[in-house]
């Protein structure tokens, strides 16, 4: 797998995978514990000057699982409102045919780790089958999907997301209502 699809797959960005092939230790000392993620190590004979670094999926699966991190999904939907419009985040989607042209037809989410069809959909996309596309979360749910109980899985955290939102506003109102009617009035200043 090339190195850009690598770092989509490990949810991280080129510049950080390429820094996981360094070695962070001085020549000749071997580390000790675990300060950090480990280093990762591309295809023997590959990622020379010219040639471009290629990754195997089973070392980027055992890296993935050693050095687990919430995905990109979870942080964005951690902050709130702000994360659902602000965050783009990796999308597998359909090649667009002509029928379908302009209108981006999702698949699901790259950064899921969960997602019992992602490394098969990993190896579509190495093979250009299909295409991934950067999005916030609030274009992706309001974009079609190849799958409704994919969409509808995906929509329900947003729904949810804005549903607390309200009833936060609609608890903050209240508030200041039972303030206002308990303050006394200054009829006479």
């Amino acid at each position: 797998m090339p190195a850009d699809l690598a770092a989509l797959y490990l949810c991280m960005s080129p510049a950080q995978l390429a820094d996981l092939r360094k070695s962070k230790r001085p020549e000749g000392r071997p580390g000790t514990g675990n300060s950090g993620p480990s280093i990762i190590r591309p295809v023997e004979g590959t990622g020379g000057a010219k040639d471009p670094a290629l990754y195997q999926l089973g070392t980027l699966r055992e890296f993935a699982k050693a050095n687990a991190a919430p995905s990109a999904f979870d942080t964005a939907l951690n902050t709130g409102l702000p994360g659902w419009f602000g965050a783009k985040l990796p999308f597998f989607a359909e090649r667009e045919p002509r029928i379908k042209r302009g209108k981006r037809v999702l698949i699901g989410g790259a950064w899921d780790r969960a997602d019992p069809l992602r490394e098969q959909r990993f190896v579509a996309l190495a093979k250009g089958r299909i295409r991934f596309t950067s999005l916030t979360c609030a274009e992706a749910a309001a974009s079609l999907w190849a799958d409704v109980a994919s969409h509808r899985a995906f929509a329900d955290q947003g729904l949810a997301l804005l549903a607390r939102e309200t009833q936060a506003i609609e608890a903050s109102l209240a508030d200041t209502a039972r303030l206002a009617a308990t303050a006394p009035t200054d009829a006479a200043a």
